[in-house]
């Protein structure tokens, strides 16, 4: 009987350590083969991925569509794989956080910390572009994006903390002088300098007549563009009608606010905010 026990404990001793280098051989083998691909996310490139994800933040921001904007991210984020492109990767995720932050403002304080990390993530990722030695061909058309957009990020998250103003006011500040440097004419650029003309107080530099004069000069601008490669940013023309009409609204000009959001929706019929937010404040 002791015999037996004794062979029952060594087959167990043996068995156990085969099963743990069998579980250890099949780890190695999967994390060490080829990477696999799921059958409904094929390869794509890095290009592909961009405009794609353009056209579904688009989506999103028009039917205010939240579960669309995080789709959007997720397809930028994909990008990031191809150095090539990384830039443009970081600016669009960027631009998506900015979006979903603005979305979440809007629907009241409870979201209030959410939109704020998002603001935090847009910076970063924008923060890391202007750390990066591009050598495209369009990399002055990169950095003009880059700077205008994270002006616009500064802004917000001062707007959600007055004493950030302090070391981010002048950095924003900076960051457009730079983006005009480089784009004077990019209709981002100019809609951020009048964006921050608008929200600026007079006290600190701001000013509303410039601002309404940057929002006309913004849809100008937009109205020539024309990208000459499909992962450019396009966005923005509606939305300088739709700050244009905040401005006239702010003179208490309501039949000139109604003109300018009726302009954006010839533009982008499909403008949410527009249509139920801010039209409707002045045809009551």
């Amino acid at each position: 009987m002791q015999y037996i026990l004794l062979a029952l404990i060594a087959f167990l001793i043996i068995f156990t350590k085969l099963g743990c280098a069998a579980a250890r051989q099949s780890a190695y083998e999967q994390n060490s083969g080829p990477p696999t691909v799921k059958s409904d996310e094929p390869a794509q490139p890095a290009a592909d991925l961009l405009t794609n994800g353009k056209n579904i933040l688009q989506q999103g921001i028009n039917e205010n569509n939240l579960d669309a904007m995080y789709a959007a991210r997720a397809t930028f984020e994909r990008a990031l794989a191809d150095k090539s492109l990384s830039a443009w990767s970081h600016y669009y995720i960027a631009l998506t956080d900015y979006r979903i932050a603005n979305y979440l403002l809007a629907q009241g304080k409870k979201d209030k910390n959410r939109a704020s990390d998002h603001l935090k993530k847009a910076a970063e990722h924008l923060e890391d572009v202007t750390r990066q030695d591009i050598t495209r061909e369009d990399a002055k058309t990169i950095a003009a994006e880059v700077y205008a957009l994270l002006s616009s990020v500064y802004g917000r998250q001062i707007s959600l903390s007055g004493i950030k103003g302090m070391f981010l006011g002048p950095k924003s500040g900076n960051l457009l002088k730079k983006a005009e440097q480089l784009a004077p004419d990019n209709p981002r650029v100019v809609m951020s300098a009048a964006i921050g003309a608008f929200n600026t107080p007079k006290m600190w530099g701001g000013s509303k007549e410039r601002a309404i004069e940057g929002f006309q000069r913004a849809a100008e601008l937009f109205a020539q563009e024309k990208p000459t490669d499909p992962i450019h940013p396009v966005w923005g023309h509606s939305e300088a009608y739709a700050w244009l009409g905040i401005a006239y609204m702010d003179r208490d000009e309501e039949n000139s606010a109604r003109e300018a959001f009726e302009k954006a929706l010839e533009i982008d019929p499909d403008n949410g905010w527009v249509k139920y937010e801010l039209l409707p404040k002045v045809t009551e």
